[in-house]
């Protein structure tokens, strides 16, 4: 079986066969099978579930195949249109031939540039994670209305799904709690929720090739936690497809569901190693969600574990009274501690553009705290109602700022010059830091909630 494999390639190799089936059989021929080839083993890693070091030496492997079989085919070719007219052929056969191997090298050229590297570069990177392409997880939620997946998007992602689906025909909604994985994944999820006119949601986060399938949703629904991250398709996810396509791809869904223009142009211009999280309100002006939810609106999830949190400068304007003040006192109780263990930590968890030391403060802070600060987060962002158009009323703010201000200033003259300009006084941490207290807890010692909350969105106004 292997002796005439062996004289084929050598015989080629030689251009010892004529012109015609160089040219045809070996030439377009064998491009075929090989296309087909590596279209059957694409297909037969979609359905099994491998890890990278494997995938990652089969995508090398058939990069080295196709460079090998390529230099084959053309210098055989090429030899063979050299003896054609020997052999009593044409010479213009001969001559076609030689253009159209000169054609297929400089386009073999200009491929590998583009795609090849990029191939070789997640190839040899893949062989060297030796892990797993990525795992998820699957629930049925809220009497079997409701369905979440938590985790990446690997191969046999969207069968499961849709296993799923057919075993739970009452589903409505599907939970989204992906960081991405494969596009082709997110575009068969994408698909799927269509057919089965499933609403999507994300109370946490839903990124890369799940906000594809976000898009798919009937009602598009974010969590007050939730955010969504973009990028353009890169070598790196796109399973060997063209990037281009894909991104005009990506633009189509985007438009089919009303996305504005402006937001389109910003998701496939990031860069495929990075990613952009839009804010709340630029996701629901942009028309990519339909509607923020807070947490009770769905079945409980468990995806949120070190998921970033979703905060935005606004939430310190547009919070609700009770959740501003909590903030603000687990934030100033923060403040205390570290300005008794040592103020330049204060200064720099307060002030860290101006911090050069690169401390992680968080990280000396007693388990009380950051569970505190934690949960007045969570509080203050879910039960923020955010509003492109809200608009600030001081009110009364400005009177009772004047009023802390005398108290701080019979406390400590000093108190007003650091706090009109505080950059000055960065080395003095212990004054600095002193003095932001002060004007903090004399906020919070308003007689009450709603002053209290004015005063601390008054001090937040540029």
């Amino acid at each position: 079986m292997l002796a005439p494999i062996r004289n084929l390639i050598k015989e080629h190799w030689q251009g010892d066969f004529s012109l015609g089936f160089a040219y045809w059989v070996i030439g377009v021929g064998v491009t075929l099978l090989l296309s087909l080839a590596i279209f059957l083993v694409d297909k037969l890693l979609t359905i099994l579930s491998i890890n990278t070091s494997f995938y990652g030496g089969v995508l090398i492997l058939l990069c080295g195949l196709v460079l090998l079989v390529t230099l084959w085919q053309l210098v055989g070719i090429w030899r063979s249109a050299r003896y054609h007219t020997s052999r009593g052929g044409r010479t213009m056969w001969a001559n076609a031939a030689r253009v159209m191997v000169v054609i297929a090298a400089v386009r073999a050229v200009f491929d590998f540039n583009q795609f090849g590297v990029g191939q070789l570069q997640e190839g040899f990177g893949l062989l060297a994670q030796g892990e797993s392409l990525g795992t998820f997880e699957l629930r049925i939620l809220n009497q079997g209305t409701e369905l979440e997946l938590i985790g990446s998007l690997p191969f046999g992602t969207a069968d499961s799904v849709q296993a799923l689906l057919e075993r739970y025909p009452n589903v409505q909604v599907i939970h989204l709690n992906s960081k991405g994985g494969r596009i082709s994944e997110g575009v068969r999820l994408y698909q799927l929720i269509q057919q089965y006119n499933l609403d999507t949601y994300s109370p946490s986060e839903c990124s890369s090739a799940c906000t594809i399938a976000f898009m798919g949703g009937a009602k598009r629904y974010l969590g007050k936690r939730g955010i969504l991250g973009f990028h353009s398709a890169s070598l790196q996810s796109v399973d060997g497809n063209d990037v281009a396509q894909l991104n005009d791809e990506f633009k189509r869904i985007y438009r089919r569901h009303g996305v504005s223009e402006s937001f389109i142009r910003q998701a496939v211009r990031v860069a495929g190693a990075d990613i952009w999280y839009p804010g709340q309100l630029e996701l629901l002006d942009a028309r990519v969600v339909d509607e923020l939810v807070p947490s009770e609106r769905f079945a409980s999830t468990n995806s949120f574990g070190d998921r970033k949190v979703n905060w935005q400068p606004e939430h310190l304007q547009q919070a609700p009274d009770t959740e501003l003040v909590g903030y603000w006192q687990a934030t100033v109780d923060i403040l205390n501690y570290l300005n008794y263990l040592e103020p330049r930590h204060c200064v720099n968890y307060m002030y860290p553009q101006w911090s050069s030391e690169g401390a992680d403060v968080e990280s000396m802070l007693p388990a009380n705290l950051i569970d505190a600060h934690e949960n007045a987060v969570i509080k203050l962002i879910e039960r923020t109602q955010l509003r492109s158009d809200y608009r600030s009323r001081t009110g009364t703010a400005p009177i009772l700022f004047d009023s802390v201000l005398i108290q701080l200033e019979q406390r400590n003259p000093e108190y007003l010059s650091v706090l009109d300009d505080p950059e000055q006084y960065i080395y003095a941490p212990r004054l600095l830091c002193s003095a932001t207290i002060a004007l903090y807890e004399g906020a919070l010692r308003q007689s009450t909630v709603d002053r209290q909350a004015a005063l601390l969105r008054y001090l937040q106004q540029d």
